[in-house]
């Protein structure tokens, strides 16, 4: 909500060639921090012993530092030499990136834990600690004329932010099973499938939602980036405020039944379906049909544009909102082999309207259009693989 709250400032505040630098910046920073533990992380939630879990903790936490200075470098690289879009970013992105990944690392073993433990309270605080200190240091920031340099510190301050109530319940547990070599390489062993399928399936995944920011730039500038940014920031605030909840709800649950009683699995992934189809189906009819006008009352006429675009993207987000939290089912499951096979169709299918747009020379409204409809039934096709996992596994365990 924070977000929400500090947009109509924001946009007054700052260009939308610097809104379109931040949500560049964030598009690389999503891709690379799904990579930053190799998803040792999210094995924590569905690991069969305290013993196991914290082992992974650790191994996740370790290999978050190398793979965070990993997505800096590469960052510089691509403003370096200008590959797709990010050559309008400013150099000193690639150095706030590296502590961006770490942060967000760290706070991703630090979530799963207190999944595991359902502390589903310590996960809501810092969310909301890390909305609000994002905020507050992009507001404080803007009011000096930072531009763009503003919003990426206020990004690092938000990752780094509400980590510490957290911290404290989980590093005495984890620290008290030690470093041991041997378990940690049984662990490894045991989780094999999370750095093979789930690390590349989940990259693909990633890539396919954070690809169209970069891609847009390359074909239309840095200021048809920043009114695409605006709407990705504001229609995405449910999805990852309300649907990440959901999803950490969602994800403990299903991996406690998948352990306890399989049975109730597919009647949990239905009802969960139904719940969140109902939270999502009214606001995106509203963008939907009035994305314009609001659009132009909240944050002003030079963002017109953008509340086109929401229109457009509504169905997207609805389906995001909808799907992205019961795609955590293939975590618990270990349905990540079909689900890497659907991610790389999905990369190349974005891949595809962006050759065409360049081929075509399409406007940029026609290729968010294209876009749009290409990923929002890529999102029902991925719900349909995901209820073939769920009512599979109810009958015969997927098997590794």
């Amino acid at each position: 909500m924070f977000t929400l709250a500090a947009e109509p400032i924001l946009t007054r505040l700052y260009l939308p060639n610097d809104i379109g630098n931040l949500g560049l910046f964030n598009a690389f920073f999503a891709v690379a921090a799904v990579a930053a533990s190799l998803q040792y992380d999210v094995a924590i939630v569905s690991a069969p012993h305290q013993k196991e879990a914290a082992q992974l903790a650790i191994l996740a936490m370790l290999l978050a530092i190398p793979m965070s200075v990993a997505g800096g470098l590469l960052l510089y690289v691509l403003i370096h030499f200008s590959l797709v879009g990010f050559g309008v970013l400013p150099a000193y992105a690639a150095v706030l990136m590296v502590p961006t990944i770490l942060f967000a690392g760290l706070f991703s073993v630090l979530r799963y834990w207190a999944l595991r433990n359902e502390r589903f309270d310590q996960v809501s605080q810092a969310l909301i600690f890390q909305n609000g200190g994002r905020s507050v240091s992009q507001l404080a920031l803007g009011v000096i004329g930072s531009h763009s340099f503003g919003l990426l510190v206020g990004e690092v301050v938000g990752r780094g932010a509400g980590m510490s109530r957290m911290l404290r319940s989980t590093w005495p547990v984890v620290r008290d099973y030690g470093f041991n070599f041997r378990d940690v390489s049984k662990a490894l062993r045991g989780n094999r499938q999370f750095p093979l399928y789930s690390t590349p399936s989940s990259l693909l995944n990633v890539l396919g939602t954070s690809l169209p920011l970069p891609l847009l730039i390359t074909l239309y500038g840095a200021d048809a980036g920043g009114y695409y940014s605006l709407v990705w920031r504001v229609l995405a605030v449910p999805v990852v405020l309300i649907g990440s909840s959901m999803a950490d709800a969602f994800h403990s649950r299903a991996a406690l039944f998948a352990r306890e009683d399989p049975k109730r699995l597919l009647w949990f992934f239905h009802s969960t379906t139904l719940g969140l189809l109902a939270m999502g189906i009214v606001p995106a009819l509203a963008v939907f049909f009035y994305g314009e006008s609001i659009f132009l009352f909240v944050f002003g006429v030079k963002w017109r544009l953008s509340g086109i675009i929401a229109a457009i993207v509504a169905p997207w987000f609805l389906t995001s909102f909808v799907v992205s939290p019961l795609s955590r089912l293939v975590f618990v499951l270990h349905g990540q082999r079909l689900k890497l096979i659907y991610d790389i169709f999905i990369l190349g299918g974005n891949l595809l309207v962006f050759w065409f747009a360049r081929r075509l020379d399409w406007p940029m409204l026609h290729m968010v259009t294209a876009m749009s409809a290409m990923n929002t039934g890529s999102k029902v096709v991925y719900y349909f693989v995901l209820r073939r996992i769920a009512s599979t596994a109810v009958q015969v365990p997927i098997q590794l």
